[in-house]
């Protein structure tokens, strides 16, 4: 099992160091998520993407 380094709050892979001498501050270039990642599985971060579409369906359905 491949472990990636994803976004916490979409599930994206498509994220870089801000700082590269601080490695725990990234940036999201899918959602701009900005601070620390997690490393996961590609089903971890399949749940994450889920649970981010479906938060963003939440927010549209409230306007």
């Amino acid at each position: 099992m491949k472990m990636h380094k994803i976004c916490p709050r979409c599930g994206s892979r498509n994220v870089d160091w801000i700082i590269p001498q601080n490695w725990s501050q990234c940036i999201c270039r899918d959602c701009d998520y900005t601070g620390p990642i997690i490393e996961g599985n590609d089903e971890f971060a399949e749940e994450i993407r889920e649970a981010y579409i479906e938060s963003l369906k939440n927010d549209d359905d409230e306007e």
